[in-house]
């Protein structure tokens, strides 16, 4: 399905969920309007059969992050711009929560939202050729604390203050020596990676990785997870059909089947 302006897209094969952001003429920067289209696929998709979900930019721009047009008219309108940022919190938000297993495959630029879009994701992989900022502060703003939680859990303390506080451009390399990636695609290609790691993922079981998503959102500060429901996520696996299946794989050593 796409949005009327086909900018934001997504679709689902089998297990396997995709969302795709088209606008190369920029970068594929991020108006009000797109944050809502992918929070509307992100509706479709949490109570779809779809265990995994990949978030793709176009060839050369992952996303620029703000569009600079739409920000030229929300300085000029406060209540626009509240909403704007609402919006884009939103997104994000529901973006981690999401139950599936979320992957960002970024190519080029991932810059200022861009980058929070893939800091909400749970892995992100990336081509050699990408490039990764945060620049509120280059404007004059403040990262949101849940962005900015989003970014420490990722990079840690020392890695997000150096980020924010510079707005400095990380090249790929550096952003998988500091964590900001789990991994950088070689000479296989970004697609084949891609392709690689959701096969990966799917060799285990989505109930517990969606359980494991309840424990690591609770340590992670997401105030809608409590203890008890990170205690619950891991006492209730044991009594699961997947670790049945599991447990039943491994005694009769054989790959398991999970529901």
């Amino acid at each position: 399905m796409t949005t009327d302006n086909a900018v934001i897209s997504w679709s689902r094969d089998g297990v396997v969920a995709r969302i795709g952001i088209h606008r190369p003429d920029k970068r594929n920067a991020l108006a009000t309007r797109h944050w809502a289209a992918i929070e509307a696929a992100l509706d479709a998709i949490a109570p779809s059969d779809a265990q995994v979900v990949v978030l793709t930019g176009v060839p050369g721009a992952f996303s620029a992050g703000a569009d600079i047009d739409e920000l030229g008219q929300l300085l000029t309108a406060p209540d626009a711009f509240a909403a704007n940022n609402a919006q884009v919190q939103r997104t994000q938000l529901k973006l981690q929560r999401l139950p599936q297993t979320t992957l960002a495959v970024i190519d080029g630029a991932c810059v200022g939202g861009g980058l929070g879009l893939a800091l909400a994701c749970d892995l992100r992989l990336s081509s050699a050729r990408s490039r990764f900022a945060i620049t509120p502060a280059k404007l004059g703003l403040v990262y949101s604390a849940d962005d900015s939680r989003r970014l420490v859990n990722t990079v840690g303390m020392a890695r997000a203050r150096e980020m924010l506080l510079t707005g400095c451009l990380l090249d790929a390399t550096t952003a998988l020596e500091w964590g900001l990636i789990n991994q950088l695609a070689g000479t296989e290609g970004l697609e084949a990676l891609e392709q690689a790691h959701v096969q990966q993922l799917l060799t285990t079981s989505g109930q517990a990785r969606r359980a494991i998503k309840t424990v690591l959102g609770h340590l992670g500060g997401d105030a809608a997870l409590s203890a008890a429901q990170a205690d619950a996520a891991f006492n209730d696996a044991f009594s699961s059909r997947d670790f049945v299946e599991g447990a039943a794989a491994f005694l009769e050593k054989r790959a398991p089947c999970f529901s």
